[in-house]
């Protein structure tokens, strides 16, 4: 029996476990599914970022560390395609670094730190930053011999790349050539996929462009060749990327004096039709290239290289490239000044000057210097000479210091992390000791500001109660008043009526039998006081009937009372008032609560109005549009700038109590022109 109750309970414990099992491999489908989708780059970044942040709101249900860990990874990438997140980004990397590190993930803290740099790099600029999380990126790849995968053997590849890119940016030519060609090494070593290819074609372009800055001119033309051999694969885009291997290679004659050679590689680059319309920026960057090439060599046909030039620049400004605009401006600059054409050196050199500075490109900005120290005269031209004496020097300085910077870097974040596991195991101890203390700290100071905000709390509710008892005492006394004064009518009514004028006919009709004897005045004169009595008689009626009537009360009590309140204010600051309310505002149906808010707002415009405006009228509006009471505040004085964010207690008052009607306000103003608040409020 026993033996059977054991096996009923195990079975069940089995099918518990496989449903359970079941659910979580469900979980994982959708979370994959959700992965992929956010990585999906034909969809648009925003959906992207959707899917990526249900992806990380599922994990953290599955419980699973690495899941959740994978999942935050690929958002915080997502976040990186848009740049108004990309500080989202890095915050939730720098939080799945230390994550990843709780959890010894090597791959992920490769992979984050990766991610920081580029980050770094791309969207911060702090190329010491960048390098830092590089470096140690690819101390956890080599460290790690399952971090051997092509996948991870590209991304490789691509911090040494990047880590290129900067110390060329940074004028270590050398140290950028080193690691481009470990990169090359790497790729070489991955299956040839289109992404492979790519990189490897941009990075045998990127040694060419290193070795001519070098002035190595065969090796930059034998690395030309060589992205040309991979260019050839069907795999990739052959006609842009062989269209700017081949302006390279023109512009490596140029620079080397080899005018013949730039000049037929040009000319045969023009001699596709399709270019202009496929790559307009590379049309452009021909013709100019073209143009100063002919100058250079010394070419008598000054007439075709300005048209040539002229057209360039054109390309250029339509297509708002402003390197190119740079580039392009210094080179037209130098062809018009040897041709004595000097206000038109002038324009495009000192644009050129400018672009320069903003986009921080001081080798043209050099260049631009030396032709204005040439085309101004006097003092100016000194201190034109004087500045580009100066940028040249600083710039040499600071190549100089960053042909080592990178290798301190380097240096620097070895020592760091060896100090750091030296520290890490004494500080343990101190760590859960200063953790135990902030934590009760944390209590203390918790308790403390809870009770602060219970204090807080309880005085608002209070003062808010307090607030509403007054503003219904203010309408209560207002409604017996109303009332008072409506019995008061009453009775001088009845009085009228019961009393005077009953008094009144009694009178006339004993007048009306006296036996009055005289002569024909005097028995006219008896008719007419007759008539008299009577005529008074229907005015007194006609003043009862008048004072019996509620049409003075059909009024609001709340409505009378602004009306009252506004009356009073206008005589205090001297201003005439209107008031609009729509047919279908009925104050009586809105709660106490809105009326002592709407009560409180308009007392705090009009005390502005008073206090800042000078105006001598005012116009108040209310309005029902479906359930959203409207209401505008106008008047004509002096007014302000809006666009200054002027916000005195009066309006921070205004603010806050239209939140509390969970409404919103909009104020308009200008100066001399007066003022208008407009709030709307859902009842």
């Amino acid at each position: 029996m026993f033996k059977s109750l054991f096996s009923l309970a195990c079975f069940l414990l089995f099918l518990n476990i496989n449903a359970q099992n079941n659910d979580f491999e469900k979980q994982l489908d959708s979370i994959q599914t959700l992965r992929r989708l956010s990585e999906n780059s034909e969809l648009d970044i925003e959906i992207r970022i959707d899917y990526a942040q249900r992806a990380s709101e599922l994990s953290y249900k599955t419980e699973v560390d690495s899941v959740i860990l994978n999942s935050n990874r690929i958002l915080a990438w997502a976040y990186l395609d848009n740049e108004k997140y990309f500080e989202q980004s890095i915050i939730l990397s720098h939080k799945n670094l230390r994550f990843a590190d709780k959890l010894r993930d090597s791959s992920n803290l490769a992979y984050i730190n990766c991610h920081l740099g580029y980050a770094y790099q791309t969207f911060k600029k702090m190329n010491d930053s960048a390098y830092y999380y590089y470096y140690k990126s690819l101390r956890i790849f080599r460290k790690y011999k399952r971090l051997n995968t092509n996948e991870d053997k590209l991304n490789q590849c691509i911090i040494y790349g990047n880590i290129a890119e900067m110390q060329r940016d940074e004028y270590d030519y050398i140290g950028s050539q080193s690691n481009i060609i470990k990169a090359i090494d790497l790729m070489l070593e991955t299956p040839k996929t289109k992404v492979s290819l790519n990189y490897l074609l941009e990075s045998y372009s990127f040694l060419g462009l290193n070795s001519v800055s070098l002035k190595e001119y065969e090796e930059a033309l034998s690395y030309y060749k060589k992205a040309l051999n991979v260019n050839n694969n069907s795999l990739i885009d052959c006609f842009t990327n062989e269209l700017f291997i081949k302006i390279n290679i023109a512009e490596l004659y140029r620079k080397r004096g080899d005018y013949d050679k730039a000049l037929e590689a040009y000319n045969k680059l023009l001699k596709d039709t399709t270019t202009k319309e496929k790559d307009p920026a590379s049309y452009g960057a021909i013709l100019n290239n073209l143009a100063y090439t002919m100058f250079l060599a010394k070419d008598k046909n000054e007439y075709k290289i300005d048209s040539l030039f002229t057209r360039a620049y054109k390309i250029f400004n339509d297509l708002d490239l402003q390197y190119e605009i740079l580039a392009g401006g210094n080179d037209m600059a130098e062809f018009y000044y040897v041709t004595n054409q000097k206000d038109k050196a002038l324009y495009y050199t000192e644009r050129a000057y400018k672009i320069g500075i903003d986009i921080k490109n001081f080798e043209e900005v050099l260049r631009s210097l030396k032709i204005l120290s040439k085309l101004k005269e006097d003092d100016s031209g000194k201190a034109y000479l004087y500045e580009y004496i100066s940028l040249k020097d600083s710039l040499i300085t600071n190549e100089r210091f960053s042909r080592n910077k990178f290798a301190r870097i380097k240096f620097e974040t070895d020592q760091y992390i060896k100090e750091t596991k030296r520290l890490n195991s004494q500080n343990i101890l101190i760590s859960i000791i200063g953790g135990v203390l902030i934590l009760i700290l944390g209590l203390l100071y918790f308790i403390k500001v809870q009770r602060s905000k219970n204090k807080t709390l309880k005085f608002s509710s209070e003062q808010e109660k307090a607030n509403q008892e007054i503003y219904k005492l203010m309408l209560q006394q207002h409604t017996k008043q109303e009332e008072g004064r409506l019995q008061e009518r009453h009775r001088i009514a009845e009085d009228l009526h019961d009393s005077v004028l009953g008094k009144l006919f009694g009178t006339r009709i004993g007048m009306g039998f006296l036996d009055i004897k005289g002569d024909k005045t005097t028995l006219n004169k008896h008719k007419s006081y007759i008539e008299d009595l009577q005529e008074i008689e229907k005015e007194v009626r006609d003043i009862s009937h008048a004072l019996k009537k509620e049409e003075e009360l059909s009024k609001t009590s709340f409505q009378s009372f602004l009306e009252e309140y506004i009356e009073n204010q206008s005589a205090i600051g001297g201003f005439s008032y209107n008031i609009e309310i729509g047919n279908n505002v009925v104050f009586e149906l809105l709660n106490e609560s809105i009326r002592v808010e709407i009560y409180r707002i308009i007392q705090e415009a009009i005390q502005n109005i008073i206090k800042h405006a000078k105006a001598d009228h005012v116009a108040i509006s209310f309005s029902l549009k479906k359930t959203i009471l409207e209401i505008k505040i106008k008047d004509n004085g002096i007014g302000f700038d809006a666009s200054k964010n002027y916000k005195g207690i009066g309006l921070k008052n205004i603010a806050s109590r239209v939140s509390k009607l969970r409404g919103g306000y909009q104020i308009t103003s200008n100066l001399d022109e007066g003022t208008e608040l407009r709030i709307s409020t859902p009842v």
